[in-house]
């Protein structure tokens, strides 16, 4: 017999680790930034601008780490002009 902890290592989308804002989404953050090949500067503003209004610390909050995240990527970009960017 199947019990729960098998089916969340067989489908790990299924759980979530310390919360529920993840689990109501259509598709999950971690798998959209997978399939856009994502950076982890852009993984983590879709992160956080998906659980905005569900996550517990409110939106305030998320939009802050979102301002925080485009903040350092516009710095990295500014110091790396040079380089060209995907």
């Amino acid at each position: 017999m199947t019990n729960k902890s098998d089916l969340e290592r067989i489908f790990p989308d299924t759980k979530q680790v310390d919360g529920d804002h993840y689990l109501n989404k259509k598709i999950q953050p971690f798998t959209f930034c997978r399939a856009n090949n994502f950076n982890i500067t852009q993984s983590n503003i879709i992160k956080y601008a998906s659980r905005i209004y569900d996550h517990v610390d409110g939106p305030a909050l998320q939009l802050e780490k979102i301002i925080h995240y485009c903040e350092l990527e516009l710095k990295f970009l500014r110091e790396n002009k040079n380089e060209s960017s995907d």
